[in-house]
């Protein structure tokens, strides 16, 4: 049976190069985030998709549930990891076999912001203070329906282990 894995968590925790890491170890995964035309910036009060999106403003961004359902029904893989998070989440996550929430300390995601190098998204301090004025709240949403909480404070090397670890239990 296959099994469908999604790792989610605020930006800076670390999705994007932990589906670089699980790749490289030979699992397949995906930044879902990066996947054209799965994802769509939205205005936050009307919802409505929004064209001219700099990705560094604060707008909704939004999965498209049934092109993801469509990714997780045709792939083949025993294990597949789907990174990456969703204004519209809460859709999404029941489309998951095992739903993994990444946490960070507020100074290491800071770190990781400004020092990325795979889009603009939160190196300005201004995005950085949004991202941990709802950080506590949107974690504790999450934690309700997440399988599994990991710290990646710890490094990819560990984190990546601990989420094959956790994979293979389910």
């Amino acid at each position: 049976m296959k099994k469908s894995v999604l790792i989610t968590g605020v930006p800076g925790t670390g999705k994007t190069t932990l589906s670089r890491k699980l790749t490289e170890m030979g699992y397949k995964s995906y930044d879902i985030e990066g996947i054209p035309g799965l994802f769509a910036a939205a205005d936050r009060k009307t919802k409505q998709s929004v064209k001219d999106h700099d990705g560094t403003d604060f707008k909704y961004w939004v999965c498209d549930k049934v092109k993801l359902a469509s990714l997780i029904a045709g792939e083949s893989s025993p294990i597949t990891f789907y990174c990456g998070a969703a204004s519209n989440l809460d859709e999404i996550m029941p489309l998951f076999d095992l739903v993994i929430l990444l946490t960070v300390s507020p100074e290491t995601m800071r770190q990781r912001l400004v020092s990325r190098t795979n889009n603009d998204f939160g190196r300005t301090a201004e995005v950085q203070d949004w991202i941990v004025s709802w950080k506590d709240s949107w974690e504790a949403m999450i934690k309700k329906n997440a399988t599994v909480v990991i710290s990646t404070d710890k490094g990819i090397e560990h984190v990546a282990e601990e989420i094959i670890k956790e994979g293979a239990k389910f």
